[in-house]
């Protein structure tokens, strides 16, 4: 038997609704995931790498950047910017956000087994930089409406992309606007600039032109973090 790996082209990342001024599931002074120093620290208190090893068995690699490096004009160089697991930089971040001793919200999954055992063992880590996380599995077709309907305060969900970058940065970090932008921007993140980029990605003639703007725009998400990217599943064949 031959043996043949590969890393998903999809990405699996945490979302936060960056919209409501209050979280409608948790209990916080304000909405905290509206400030990117709570997003930062979320990010920075997950150990990815012990989730790898101990929920997914390995089979996984961390992802650092939004897209894969199969994607076109996606930047792999950003892989190894990722912030690092730092639960007490996390403690400062939250701190310096009005967070200083925590907050409660519901953390929705689907409920396929690895990615349930997964937000379970986020859930637990977040415990110990006193972010209270309850774990609410949903059946995909009551999970994907809460999505697009942007009916969750903290979500985790994957994307599998075409080898264009223009349909997922519209789809998941574009604002949203009925009409097509934006579908599954659970969050309802909204960033001009970022929009502006993707809007001219889409009609772009110069490939040269359009790769470097969409760098840009993977540049302009690793600052912002308006998802999290978390891993990229290993994919066997035997």
């Amino acid at each position: 038997l031959t043996l043949v790996e590969t890393i998903d082209i999809g990405t699996q990342y945490l979302g936060f609704d960056q919209q409501r001024a209050e979280l409608q599931f948790g209990a916080a002074k304000g909405n905290p995931f509206k400030d990117v120093r709570a997003r930062r620290a979320v990010m920075q208190a997950i150990d990815v790498d012990l989730i790898i090893q101990k929920v997914l068995r390995g089979q996984a690699k961390p992802a650092g950047s939004h897209l894969s490096r199969l994607v076109d004009s996606a930047r792999p160089e950003l892989e190894g910017k990722r912030l690092p697991y730092d639960p007490a930089a996390a403690r400062a971040l939250l701190a310096q956000a009005g967070y200083g001793n925590g907050f409660e919200v519901t953390l929705d999954c689907v409920n396929i087994t690895f990615r349930a055992a997964v937000c379970q063992a986020i859930a637990a880590i977040l415990a110990q930089v006193n972010i209270k996380v309850t774990f609410q599995p949903f059946p995909s077709a009551t999970f994907f409406p809460k999505l697009t309907q942007a009916n969750s305060s903290f979500f985790e969900f994957g994307w599998t992309p075409a080898v264009d970058a223009w349909a997922t940065l519209n789809s998941i970090v574009r604002t949203h606007d009925g009409a097509g932008s934006g579908q599954f921007n659970g969050g309802r993140y909204s960033n001009p600039k970022l929009d502006a980029l993707i809007d001219g990605i889409r009609v772009e003639p110069d490939l040269a032109t359009r790769r470097r703007m969409v760098g840009d725009a993977l540049g302009i998400l690793q600052e912002d973090l308006p998802l999290i990217p978390l891993y990229r599943r290993t994919l066997a064949w035997a």
